[in-house]
Formats: structure tokens, C-alpha cells, sequence
């Protein structure tokens, strides 16, 4: 005898999983069409993206009188998509998280969703004050680690190295400004408490420069320590938030 329970019940999970296989792909083409709409603001500002990502490098060209290098006939067309697409990305990347957070939305328990209402505003602020604090703190980095080169030689960086170079401290910046976010969620969601951080800060000013010697692309101790410094100042400030999220 066909148990027709069992085939109901198996037949609505597969219809749920196609109907939420749906909605993936439909967030995924929108979340593709932002970038495509991110990108054309890209290629067609593109030369203020390429001053701004450039000028940390710019700056000392300009007094050396040197410039950038260009190695091959197609390099500049190259770059310019590249720049475009990540500028694209960025620009994209609040409606995108939006799409995701919908999606995961009906999957979350309350306190995870009061969580992420609570913690994704700060988490937009601490990325974009981590990557002005890397825009600031750059040129001054960049400067000692020229200042390495040896004396007879001529100074003219790669586009295409150097660009990504600072897009990778920039990202490595916002990352990493992302500490309080998360320490705030895992407390909302009862994973971790403000004792507990306050017990384990030994550990964590170790961890914290082992991740900053990790994710600075440079490795030159002044970057590490620009990085460093911040991260410890926001566990202090995350013990402050976290205390405030038991309460």
C-alpha cells in the first residue's frame, strides 16, 4: 500500500527546493545586472576611479619624476576593464548584500534576524571608515617601502600591480574594521559575552597581529602596525557594543 503522507510531504519539499532554486536565480541575475550598471559608471568615470586608486602612488612619481610602466599593447584596455569590474563590484556590493540578506531572511530564527538589523548599518560604516583609514595611512607606507629600492635604480611600478596592490589594502583595511560586526553578532546570538572577551584580550592581541601580519599585502612592519593599533582599539570598543548587546 503507497503511503500517500509520505509522497505529499516529499512532493512539497521538492517543489520548495525548485521554488527557492528560483529565487536564487532570479537574485543572481539582479545581483549581475548591478554590477553590469556598476561597471558602466565605472568605465565611464574611469579616469577618476584610476586617480583616486592611484594617487597614494601618484604623488610620489610626480616628485621623482618618474611614472607607471606599460608593458603591452592591450595592457591599458586591460586595466580599464579590470578597474571598471571592481569598481563596479563596490558599487554594487550594498544592493547585493541586500539580495542575500532576503534571501537568507526566511531561514534565520528571530534573534539572528534582530542580529543582522542590528549589525549590518555598523557594518557599512566600519568598512568604509577602514578604507579611508587605508587611504590616509597608504602614502606614507608606500613612501618607506620605495624609500627600500636601491639607489640606482629607477622607480616605474606596473599598472596593474600597483593598482591591485592598493585595492588589496584597501579591502584588507575594510576587513578587518569588520571585528566589532562580528563579535556584536555572535554575542546576539548567545555564542560568545563581554566577560568573555574581556578574559581572553591577551590572546586576542596576538591573534590580532598575526591576522594583521596576514592580510597586509605589503609585510612592512609600519602597515602591520597602522592595522594593528586600530584592531586593538576596536576590541576594546567591541567589549563596550557586546556588553551593550546582552543588555
Amino acid at each position: 500500500m503507497v503511503d500517500t503522507k509520505t509522497d505529499d510531504l516529499r512532493s512539497d519539499r521538492q517543489l520548495e527546493l525548485v521554488e527557492h532554486l528560483a529565487e536564487l536565480r532570479a537574485r543572481l541575475i539582479r545581483s549581475i545586472v548591478y554590477v553590469s550598471a556598476g561597471m558602466a559608471v565605472g568605465w565611464i568615470f574611469y579616469g577618476f576611479f584610476f586617480e583616486l586608486l592611484s594617487a597614494p602612488v601618484m604623488a610620489f612619481l610626480e616628485e621623482k619624476g618618474s611614472s607607471f610602466l606599460l608593458t603591452g599593447v592591450a595592457e591599458g584596455f586591460t586595466i580599464k576593464v579590470q578597474v571598471s569590474l571592481l569598481v563596479g563590484i563596490i558599487l554594487a556590493l550594498p544592493l547585493i548584500t541586500w539580495e542575500g540578506w532576503k534571501f537568507v531572511q526566511p531561514g534565520l530564527t528571530p534573534p539572528e534576524r534582530r542580529a543582522v538589523r542590528l549589525v549590518a548599518p555598523l557594518s557599512i560604516v566600519l568598512f568604509i571608515v577602514g578604507v579611508a583609514l587605508a587611504y590616509v595611512v597608504l602614502p606614507m607606507g608606500i613612501k618607506w617601502l620605495i624609500s627600500q629600492n636601491p639607489p640606482q635604480a629607477k622607480f616605474m611600478p606596473a599598472v596593474a600591480i600597483t593598482l591591485l596592490f592598493i585595492l588589496k589594502m584597501y579591502l584588507a583595511f575594510g576587513v578587518v574594521f569588520q571585528m566589532p560586526v562580528v563579535l556584536m553578532f555572535l554575542a546576539k546570538v548567545g555564542l560568545i559575552s563581554s566577560r568573555m572577551l574581556k578574559s581572553y584580550w591577551r590572546h586576542a592581541v596576538v591573534a590580532i597581529g598575526i591576522v594583521a601580519a596576514a592580510v597586509t599585502p605589503s609585510g612592512d612592519a609600519f602597515t602591520m602596525m597602522v592595522m594593528c593599533v586600530p584592531m586593538v582599539l576596536l576590541y576594546v570598543l567591541s567589549i563596550g557594543l557586546v556588553r551593550l548587546v546582552e543588555k
